[in-house]
């Protein structure tokens, strides 16, 4: 007896799962990039988030030390010498992002903070209060650095 066509159990294809996949991952970056309490800053979920954000997004490395090398030293400096600290933040942003995303059920580094500034790839378009203390300190040790040398 042969089975009628009409009556057929289609199983979704391989195809299909990728298509899901782009509708997952956007919620989960979301999700773990929220902000949380001061307790719950740092944690698995978060290095997560920030190790998938990385890997999926590190490409906007390269648009953001151009607009940052512009902000510092102008336009012409911005797009040479930014554009080439992008090339390298893509790709120390992709490495950075494994590791985090392999690592995340250890608390490597220490209370799991983030090892790459800016925390996110979107970092570089806006300055959160943290990368603004955070800068305020590499500010400082440098100034104090420099007055030590002279």
């Amino acid at each position: 007896m042969k089975p009628d066509p009409q009556h057929r159990i289609e199983i979704p294809s391989w195809k299909t799962r990728p298509q899901r996949l782009w509708i997952v991952l956007p919620l989960a970056v979301l999700l773990a990039s929220l902000p949380g309490t001061a307790s719950a800053r740092d944690t698995a979920a978060r290095k997560l988030g920030r190790g998938v954000a990385n890997l999926s997004l590190g490409v906007l490395a390269i648009p953001g030390e151009i607009v940052e090398t512009t902000r510092e030293n102008g336009p012409f400096v911005g797009a040479t010498w930014g554009f080439t600290k992008g090339v390298g933040m893509l790709v120390a942003s992709e490495v950075v992002g494994l590791w985090e995303v392999l690592t995340c059920p250890f608390e490597t580094p220490p209370r799991f903070e983030p090892i790459l500034e800016p925390e996110f790839p979107w970092g570089y378009f806006y300055e959160s209060d943290r990368a603004r203390s955070a800068r305020a300190l590499r500010e400082a040790r440098r100034e104090s650095r420099s007055s030590r040398k002279r």
